[in-house]
Parts: structure tokens; C-alpha cells; sequence
């Protein structure tokens, strides 16, 4: 092993050291930010044992990451690995006691300094999973949450023949990745989605491309519907930021340091644009068709009042895996006397 890694694994931040932020992620202000882990003793560092092997770093990882804040640090530590070694998660359990080399060793402590300072590990890796499908993650957009599969799942109850040609709307498409999943499950579907954010358009169109969906998307930069041609859709799916502005300081810090505000900041109450959603689903979900969207767990009354309120006879509040209020669905009926 060499004196680099041994000296790294002997010494980190100690437990009141600030946590470095971004800076830990690209050149001189990261070798910076490794100087520093490398400088401060860490008292209650576990043994170095004799060979660094799949289990053994796993097992120093885990508390390494535990003492700075990550509450999967043994996840992390596992998915971080597979990254640093090239492999799949699966293949660290299938040879747990393969020795690792000082070039792999340096790529783990790279990525795991990164985790410490709270960067979330779906961008650190690239990637992150959502209904069974593998996404591209970056900073661009939020990462895809598995919470948010409850939008497919209510798509799904609502339009049971898979092979029906239907089409889909999507604004705040940030990674595409709500919308790719629709495609999977509707072969004969079309989408369309939107997003203010030019950098989330592209992280989408890779995903899109990525998926082999490309013929059947279109992609739009604009506010919500803004520039897309007058049509109506089956489906309309969101999940828009509804956090409210004054809470985003105490959210975690994977969130609140690491993922665009734009997809957070609901406004003062949370709910700038959900209250645009009503008049939207007018305009654009086709008679019989539905709207759905996401919402935040305490916003489930206010949001169902907001459609009742814009003449939408059939609302629905719809419950999380956590049984917390997740997402608001409602079908367009009676178009013709709006």
C-alpha cells in the first residue's frame, strides 16, 4: 500500500471539522480539501489492518461515514466501491476478500472525501434507479425519488391497456426520468416534457436518448406548457417544487447544498406553482383524462381544495408507502361547460 492511502486511512476530519462542501469535487480546491482530511488525526480510527480487501474497507468505510453524518453509510460505502472498482454492487459480495491495488484504493478515498462532504452519492456515481430503469444524475436536476413512483402507479390505474397510444405532458421534467417511465410501461405512447432550466433539458434528453425513446419525446425550454403546441393529453404529470422558501436552509444538506433550487422553491407557501396546476389541467388534459401531481406531505388539504375550488368534480389525495400525503390526482370531466 502506499504512504499516501496508509497516511489517509490513519487520519481524517475530526468530528467538529466543518464539512467541505463543493469544493471537494474538482481540482486544486480539492486536493485542498484532501490536504486537510490528511492533516487532522481522528482519534477512534479503527485498526489498519495488513491487506485492504473488499471486506475489510467495506468495514472501515462504514464508520468512517457514520461519524460524518451519512445515516446509509455502509450503502454508500458499498455503492461507492463498485464505482471505485468498475463493477456491480453484487460482485463485492460474490468476492469479498479480493485485494484491492493503491490505484483502486485512491479512487475509493476520492469518492468517499466527496460523500463526507454530503455530495449525494447518485451524483458522485452518475447514476441513480428509478422504476427499474437507470438514470444519468447530476446536478442538474433532482434526483429521481422512489417516493415520486407513486405518480406512475396512478398513471397505471387509470389507463390499463398498456398498448393504448396515449400521450403525456410533462412540465418540470427535470431528468426525464418520470417521463421515460411512462414510455416503458406504454410502447405505443408519446411524451412531451418541459423545463425552465436549460442544464435539466439536457441531463433529460441524455436520459431520453439513453432510454431509446428519442422518437417519441419532444423537449421544451419554457415555463410550464410555454411554446408547446395547442393539443390535448391523456396524462399530465408533475412534480414541481413545492418546498417552502423559508424551510430550505434546514433541509439536508445533500438537498439543500447539492440540488437546484429551482426544483425546491415553492415560494413563500409552497405553493406558487401548484396553484397554476389547476388552470393548466384544463388547458391541456383532454376530456377523461387525468392530472397528477406531487406534493408535499403537509400541503394534502390545501392542493385538494385548489382543484375542488377550479371545478373539478373528482379529487383524489393519494397516500406514500410512509402513508403521508404524496400526490394529488384529479380527472377532467365536464370540459365543455368550462
Amino acid at each position: 500500500m502506499n504512504a499516501f492511502w496508509q497516511r489517509f486511512m490513519a487520519n481524517g476530519p475530526s468530528e467538529t471539522e466543518a464539512p467541505v462542501r463543493k469544493a471537494a469535487t474538482c481540482g486544486a480546491e480539492q486536493e485542498s480539501a484532501i490536504s486537510i482530511l490528511n492533516r487532522l488525526s481522528s482519534l477512534d480510527q479503527p485498526p489498519i489492518p495488513a491487506i485492504w480487501t473488499i471486506r475489510t474497507l467495506l468495514g472501515w468505510s462504514t464508520p468512517w461515514l457514520a461519524r460524518r453524518g451519512i445515516d446509509s453509510a455502509r450503502l454508500d460505502g458499498e455503492l461507492l466501491l463498485a464505482k471505485a472498482l468498475g463493477a456491480r454492487r453484487i460482485d463485492l459480495f460474490l468476492d469479498p476478500d479480493r485485494p484491492l491495488n493503491p490505484e483502486e484504493l485512491a479512487d475509493f478515498k476520492a469518492l468517499i472525501v466527496r460523500r463526507a462532504a454530503r455530495e449525494p452519492v447518485a451524483h458522485i456515481v452518475g447514476m441513480r434507479e428509478f422504476w427499474g430503469m437507470t438514470f444519468l444524475s447530476s446536478g442538474a436536476a433532482l434526483i429521481p425519488r422512489p417516493e415520486t413512483e407513486l405518480l406512475v402507479e396512478t398513471i397505471l390505474s387509470h389507463f390499463p391497456d398498456r398498448s393504448a397510444p396515449l400521450a403525456f405532458l410533462e412540465p418540470c421534467v427535470g431528468s426525464g426520468a418520470l417521463l421515460c417511465a411512462l414510455l416503458k410501461e406504454y410502447p405505443q405512447a408519446i411524451g412531451v416534457g418541459s423545463d425552465l432550466s436549460a442544464e435539466a433539458l439536457g441531463l433529460a434528453r441524455r436520459n431520453v436518448e439513453k432510454c431509446g425513446y428519442a422518437a417519441r419525446v419532444e423537449l421544451y425550454q419554457g415555463d410550464m406548457d410555454e411554446g408547446i403546441s395547442e393539443r390535448l393529453f391523456d396524462g399530465v404529470v408533475v412534480n414541481p417544487p413545492y418546498i417552502v422558501s423559508g424551510e430550505l436552509a434546514g433541509l439536508q444538506p445533500e438537498v439543500r447544498d447539492w440540488e437546484p433550487r429551482l426544483a425546491l422553491d415553492g415560494g413563500e407557501d409552497g405553493l406558487t406553482l401548484l396553484k397554476r396546476l389547476p388552470a393548466l389541467f384544463w388547458r391541456r388534459v383532454r376530456e377523461g383524462g387525468v392530472g397528477v401531481t406531487e406534493i408535499g406531505y403537509d400541503q394534502g388539504e390545501q392542493v385538494v381544495a385548489l382543484f375542488r375550488e377550479a371545478g373539478f368534480a373528482k379529487v383524489e389525495l393519494l397516500m406514500d408507502y410512509h402513508r403521508l400525503p404524496r400526490a394529488v390526482v384529479m380527472k377532467v370531466e365536464g370540459r365543455e361547460e368550462v
